[in-house]
């Protein structure tokens, strides 16, 4: 039996990877809705039209629009934070290695898109309002600001510093979520190599004494 579900196969598998599978039809379509429509004009008829289904197949699965977007919003978040910490698992022990790991992961074609971060942008613009929003879209920033802060130490430990751990992990954040900004709203064009290695030329200006040993690789 083929290992990935799709339509042509879908009744061949049981109801737990069926349901699984429309779950995630109806979140990618959630996605295209919030990106081309933002949340208050994306209803459950153009999430279930997006999603070729019928509006009755998504209410069994989520019961309302409420519990599909917040849905939609975990997964971003899950799928993001796993992105920057398998980089940072397969970067080794050094912090500067993992530093620049994880700078990289940030742009990564999957999460680093115009697509997602205008989602991700749609349910901060809401977080104010709606705390399960807040709550899942800060805890996501402080788990990263938090792990920039600890490799900054730990480099800050080891090497030469132009400037103290916290305001290079700030400064490094507050570069990062600009380049993002940057791919939503700057000119076409924009390349990812091009906005890590920016944020790379940061780095390197941060820990004069430390290389560049690594190319960029995408």
């Amino acid at each position: 039996m083929p290992s990935t579900i799709t339509e042509k196969n879908f009744s061949s598998r049981n109801r737990k990877q069926q349901s699984e599978f429309r779950k995630r039809q109806l979140i990618d379509a959630t996605i295209d809705c919030i990106d081309k429509l933002g949340i208050s004009q994306t209803t459950l008829a153009k999430i279930a039209a997006r999603a070729g289904l019928s509006q009755g197949n998504l209410v069994f699965h989520f019961h309302s629009k409420e519990a599909l977007l917040e849905q939609t919003l975990h997964y971003l978040n899950d799928e993001y934070q796993a992105n920057w910490q398998r980089a940072l698992a397969a970067a080794g022990n050094d912090p500067y290695l993992q530093l620049r790991a994880i700078i990289r992961a940030a742009f990564a074609a999957k999460i680093c898109n115009r697509r997602k971060i205008s989602v991700w942008f749609a349910f901060w613009g809401e977080s104010r309002s709606r705390p399960k929003y807040m709550q899942v879209c800060g805890a996501s920033d402080r788990a990263f600001s938090d792990k920039l802060l600890a490799l900054c130490s730990a480099i800050e430990s080891q090497h030469a510093a132009r400037l103290s751990a916290g305001t290079a992990a700030l400064s490094l954040e507050g570069m990062i979520d600009g380049l993002w900004q940057n791919f939503l709203i700057g000119s076409p064009g924009f390349k990812r190599d091009r906005a890590i290695q920016a944020v790379f030329e940061l780095l390197d200006s941060l820990y004069p004494d430390l290389a560049p040993i690594e190319s960029i690789e995408m």
